[in-house]
C-alpha cells in the first residue's frame, strides 16, 4: 500500500487516529466532525483551514486505498461515519498510533514532548516506553520514523515521520534517510570510508545524546 501522504491526507490521518483514541464514543466521525478537528486550533502544527470538499475527497481516495472504512448510518441517523484502518493496513499498535498522530498532528517532536502530547490518547508511564515504541517505528521491514539531527542550540533530539511524498520539503531527518546506506569502498578509496566513518560517528554522537537526555529527565521527574 502507498505509505505517502500529502500535508491533507496527514492531518486528516491523524485526526481520525486522534479521535479514536480520545473521544471514542463519538467515533467513527461524519465528514462535518473531520473537518472541524482538521481545522481546529489546539494540538495542530500548522493551523489549516480546510473546506468540506478537500476532506470528504480525502476520504474518498483512502476508502479506495483502503485505508479509512465508510460506516452507514444507525437506524434514526441520516449521515454516514468514517473510521480509519491503519492497524489493519500499517499494524500499528495503539501507542504506536498515538506517537504517530502526534507526529502527523504536530511535526516533528522530542522524546519527552511525544510522552506529553501522545499521554491524552493513551498512558505513556516513563520515557522508556517512548523511546521503545519509537525505535519498533525506526526499524523492521517498514520504517516509520527517523530521527533528525540534532539542531545548533539544541540539546534534545527531535523525531520526525517518514511519510512525506515525492517533491514535498522534508525535514533532514527524512532527507537523511533517503540517502542509501554508503557500501563498502574499493581497494586504494578512501572517500567511502571516510564518509561511513563520519556517518557511523554522527549516529553514535546521537545516541549518546539521547541516553544522557532521557537519564536527566528521568532523574528531574523522580524529584
Amino acid at each position: 500500500m502507498e505509505t505517502k501522504l500529502n500535508q491533507i491526507e496527514r492531518r486528516v490521518l491523524g485526526v481520525l487516529m486522534e479521535k479514536a483514541l480520545t473521544q471514542p464514543d463519538y467515533y467513527p466521525m461524519t465528514v462535518n466532525a473531520v473537518v472541524i478537528a482538521c481545522n481546529q486550533k489546539s494540538n495542530r502544527d500548522p493551523v489549516m483551514d480546510l473546506d468540506e470538499l478537500a476532506v470528504l475527497d480525502t476520504l474518498e481516495s483512502f476508502k479506495r486505498r483502503g485505508l479509512v472504512g465508510q460506516v452507514l448510518p444507525a437506524p434514526g441517523a441520516r449521515v454516514d461515519r468514517y473510521k480509519h484502518l491503519a492497524e489493519s493496513c500499517w499494524g500499528w499498535s495503539a501507542r504506536q498510533r498515538a506517537i504517530m498522530t502526534e507526529l502527523l498532528l504536530r511535526g516533528p517532536q522530542t522524546i519527552g514532548e511525544l510522552r506529553t502530547h501522545a499521554s491524552r490518547m493513551i498512558d505513556f508511564e516513563s520515557l522508556d516506553i517512548v523511546n521503545n515504541v519509537l525505535e519498533t517505528l525506526m526499524t523492521g521491514e517498514s520504517v516509520w520514523v527517523a530521527a533528525m539531527p540534532r539542531e545548533p542550540g539544541r540539546s534534545a533530539i527531535r523525531y520526525t515521520h517518514l511519510l512525506y511524498p515525492e517533491g514535498e520539503q522534508m525535514p533532514a531527518a527524512a532527507l537523511l534517510a533517503a540517502i542509501p546506506t554508503p557500501v563498502a569502498s574499493l581497494p586504494g578509496s578512501h572517500v567511502e570510508s571516510d564518509r561511513l566513518a563520519a556517518l557511523e560517528k554522527q549516529v553514535a554522537d546521537l545516541h549518546e545524546t539521547l541516553v544522557e537526555l532521557t537519564s536527566r529527565l528521568d532523574r528531574l521527574e523522580g524529584r
